[in-house]
């Protein structure tokens, strides 16, 4: 078993970074997220060495849940987990339900459809603010996130859930997960923002020919930007009255179903 860190803390690789679990957190009735059961992070295939291999299958995972694209997927092919069910839903998706693929294959479409977004904006739009946009849909109707709840509710733990580089569809999950466990906005946001420590020598690399004015738009390439994250789950109150009326909504989670969830995962 890895030893006890304090929330968010990351789980070190040789091959990777970013990857950790969501146990400790504090939760708004005084207890804590139950520790070796939730994981997020990205993609596996780079945990090769003895080490790493290891250290993975020292967590005793039960479920994988790949939000990557087909594309990426095929790429990166997780290395495979003993004892653990493996299986990929996309967690972006376009309008018409498509996987967003960020794979070399995709960037046509991508290009295309954010064509057609500038297009109907009437002017040029940044990437950061239609990646914004985008964000702020994820958490409706998203096949991957219905996935992970239910694979919640069947507490088909321990569960890793990870997408490329575990810090936006991966990001985004994992703030919603803490958030239905009662975990504050604050804390959700500061799990997300984390990201932006774990990958701080990739980000720093990317950005050190980069305008200086233009970092805080060009963050979310390699890191995150906690105004876009905070969107992603702040537009849920401005349709429900409240985060466990969306869950209810969303997921089906009423009042007994998300007491239940918590008494499981909370102690």
């Amino acid at each position: 078993m890895l030893p006890v860190t304090t929330p968010g803390a990351e789980i070190v690789f040789e091959g990777t970074c970013n990857f950790r679990e969501l146990g400790g957190y504090r939760a708004a009735d005084g207890r804590h997220v139950r520790r070796g059961l939730l994981y997020r992070g990205c993609s596996l295939d780079t945990l090769q060495s003895p080490a790493d291999r290891t250290k993975l299958e020292s967590l005793h995972l039960r479920e994988i849940l790949d939000l990557r694209s087909a594309g990426e997927a095929a790429r990166q092919p997780d290395a495979a987990v003993s004892g653990a069910h493996y299986q990929r839903i996309c967690g972006m998706r376009y309008a018409d339900g498509s996987e967003m693929d960020f794979s070399p294959a995709g960037i046509q479409r991508i290009a295309a459809e954010k064509a057609a977004y500038e297009a109907k904006a009437g002017h040029p739009v940044h990437d950061f603010y239609w990646f914004t946009d985008l964000y702020k849909q994820m958490p409706f109707g998203n096949p991957a996130y219905h996935e992970l709840f239910r694979l919640l509710e069947e507490h088909r733990v321990p569960l890793l859930f990870h997408c490329t580089c575990g810090k936006d569809r991966t990001g985004i999950a994992a703030m919603l997960v803490l958030l239905a466990l009662g975990v504050s906005r604050e804390d959700a946001i500061a799990d997300y923002m984390l990201t932006n420590v774990y990958r701080k020598a990739i980000i720093d690399k990317f950005m050190q020919d980069k305008p200086a004015d233009q970092y805080d738009l060009l963050l979310p390439v390699e890191g995150v930007s906690e105004s876009m994250g905070a969107g992603s789950i702040d537009v849920l109150l401005e349709k429900y009255p409240s985060y466990e009326a969306y869950f209810e909504a969303e997921y089906g989670l009423t009042t007994a179903r998300l007491a239940a969830l918590r008494d499981f995962y909370l102690e």
